[in-house]
């Protein structure tokens, strides 16, 4: 198992959540961190305290997509499994995934099940015919288990999406050449969620994420659906979002306005088709 596997955490900030998830795994697994704060002292600690861990420092925070497509062209396996930081898994997690790919071969992603998670009826390809090991249209993507090859053949994530969409672009790909996602019932994992940055970063980590929703739902909606579509998605959202900040700006919220403004100014960028700019403005 050992030599067909490779876990990849994509980290920002994450200094006091990462080691968590990776106590979780087999030391005997490969796992590479793509570190996207570009912490050197992190990478320092981590790799003097795991000797199955290499963090790999890229150019610049690369977001999350981009992240994982770093992670992967430094992997050396069959297999690569992507976690969030704020993840865990259990003794027989991987094992389960990599006897499932075994027996489904022709697969784009395996999943695993997400404790005190259930998937709404729309997820599965069909709900009625729920096995071991169900099709799906979506998962997600906090847990993701590739075949490297099949991943490559269909083209990485787009790297033009920062955060949010990336895997639902990434599925929708998977799905038009026929290559389905799984999702395994007898691997499991538990997810905290939202708390892949640490605490003290969460004002200005949330005001990131609010402006990436919005950029991104416009810009795949547009790519995958057309853009009578994408405006019908993104019309009530950046009306609610300018309405709220105007009276979260009356009221001198300053918390709350800085959010909304935040949405606002996403839907803007995308809308007349600026990349997707925005970082988190945090220092080193």
């Amino acid at each position: 198992m050992e030599n067909e596997i490779t876990v990849l955490f994509v980290s920002y900030h994450s200094d006091d959540i990462i080691e968590k998830s990776i106590m979780t795994i087999d030391k005997n697994i490969k796992i590479i961190v793509v570190e996207n704060s570009q912490n050197k002292i992190l990478k320092k600690k981590l790799e003097e305290k795991y000797s199955n861990v290499k963090v790999i420092i890229p150019h610049k925070n690369l977001g999350n997509g981009a992240g994982i497509n770093y992670g992967i062209k430094h992997i050396d396996t069959i297999y690569a499994f992507y976690l969030d930081v704020d993840t865990e898994v259990f003794p027989d997690t991987i094992q389960n995934l990599i006897s499932a790919a075994k027996q489904i071969k022709e697969f784009s992603i395996l999943a695993p099940k997400i404790n005190n998670f259930e998937y709404k009826k729309e997820c599965y390809m069909d709900f009625q015919n729920k096995s071991k090991y169900s099709k799906m249209k979506f998962v997600t993507g906090c847990a993701l288990f590739f075949n490297i090859k099949i991943f490559k053949e269909i083209g990485f994530f787009d790297e033009k999406i920062f955060l949010y969409y990336e895997e639902n672009d990434f599925y929708e790909r998977c799905l038009s050449e026929k290559k389905y996602i799984f999702l395994v019932e007898n691997s499991k994992i538990n997810h905290k969620g939202n708390s892949s940055v640490d605490e003290k970063y969460k004002d200005e980590i949330e005001i990131n994420r609010n402006w990436h929703l919005m950029w991104s739902t416009f810009y795949f909606y547009k790519k995958h659906f057309g853009i009578i579509k994408a405006y019908f998605k993104i019309l009530p959202k950046f009306s609610s979002a300018f309405l709220k900040f105007v009276i979260f700006f009356l009221i001198n919220n300053k918390k709350k306005r800085d959010i909304y403004f935040a949405r606002f100014n996403g839907s803007i960028n995308s809308i007349i088709g600026k990349k997707s700019w925005y970082r988190p403005k945090i220092s080193k």
